[in-house]
């Protein structure tokens, strides 16, 4: 847990370091003053106790009854799995933070503020999506394989696939929806998001990549326990299928 808290923080030093040796087009030296490095500090406070609440409320998931101020006697009795299983998710909050104060850096408190609340939409929207489809694609036709082949069974994730493949679909959904209303492209926060569904093309790729993804992980949890071997082929089924449509969703949003 400690390195998840402190790798983003050093990763992001060293980042703007370098900005400050070398700035970049829309960082000037003058940026690294007072008022930034008061917000990059607090931020990284507020980010912890964010933190802190996310672990506690993991530890008492986990069966844990405890008060916050607890907290880290409660870390030194538990079973180091229970952390250990969420360390990227802690990682990932305070690396967003890295972000956060990166856009204040380089476009001020509320422009930063925007940039970072947009960038977290599409990364929790288009690029979960994205990331889901291209381990099913690759390492899950791998796994798959190996199964077919050889006979031994693995663990596969196929709860989590299903789940964040149906959030990022309804999602863009309900993005969809809103490109419809003139009023919605005044939200600063949602415009990138928008420029996306507008293309319909694009837009439908990526909705079929979610239905693809969600079969992926219904079929997994429905049909796979009760009759592997028909589970494993429609798995790879599916799994090949992604690919072209992954290779196709990528090529569309690089000529955005």
């Amino acid at each position: 847990m400690l390195e998840a808290v402190t790798a983003p923080l050093v990763i992001w030093a060293f980042i703007w370091a370098w900005f400050y040796i070398n700035p970049p087009h829309d960082i000037s030296r003058e940026n690294f003053n007072t008022s930034w490095l008061l917000i990059t500090v607090v931020s990284y406070f507020i980010t912890l106790v964010i933190v802190a609440l996310f672990v506690g409320r993991l530890l008492k998931k986990a069966g844990y009854r405890f008060e916050f101020r607890e907290l880290p006697r409660v870390l030194n009795e538990v079973d180091p799995k229970i952390i250990g299983d969420s360390t990227r998710d802690i990682f990932n909050i305070v690396a967003m933070w890295g972000v956060f104060s990166t856009a204040v850096l380089a476009f001020g408190v509320k422009k930063g503020t925007i940039f970072t609340v947009a960038v977290y939409l599409v990364l929790s929207s288009i690029g979960l999506l994205l990331m889901i489809s291209m381990l099913i694609s690759v390492l899950g036709t791998a796994l798959i394989l190996y199964e077919l082949l050889t006979g031994r069974r693995l663990s596969h994730s196929f709860e989590k696939a299903l789940l964040l493949s149906l959030l990022s679909g309804a999602f863009l959904v309900l993005v969809r929806l809103m490109s419809g209303y003139p009023w919605a492209f005044n939200i600063t926060v949602v415009r990138p998001l928008l420029k996306v569904c507008t293309d319909n093309y694009l837009c439908k790729n990526l909705l079929l990549l979610s239905a693809l993804n969600s079969l992926y992980g219904l079929v997994g949890i429905l049909i796979l326990p009760r009759r592997r071997k028909l589970g494993l082929l429609l798995l790879l089924i599916i799994a090949l299928a992604i690919a072209p449509l992954l290779v196709k969703v990528f090529i569309q949003l690089h000529s955005l």
